[in-house]
């Protein structure tokens, strides 16, 4: 199996369980779900840094843009409890 075969596969699986093991135990929050998703996505490219230059570069534009995404949510989560 190629490698990048093998990080979509992972990938997957990973997410797939993580958003499972959250919908059994009654996680109703979205944001919740977005930031587990993006630290599952950012560790499991972390671990395939093995991928070509140009598959590397594509994963590191996608993670610049859940990263800026995280980074709102806890913006905004400082602003609500700044704002109590």
């Amino acid at each position: 199996m190629r490698a990048f075969n093998f990080y979509l596969l992972f990938m997957v699986i990973a997410s797939s369980l993580t958003n499972t093991i959250l919908a059994v135990i009654g996680q109703d929050d979205l944001t919740v779900y977005f930031t587990l998703n993006v630290i599952v996505f950012l560790v499991i490219t972390l671990l395939h840094v093995y991928l070509n230059p140009r598959a590397r570069r594509s994963l590191s534009a996608i993670a610049v843009v859940f990263f800026v995404g995280f980074m709102v949510i806890v913006l905004l989560k400082v602003i609500d409890v700044l704002s109590s």
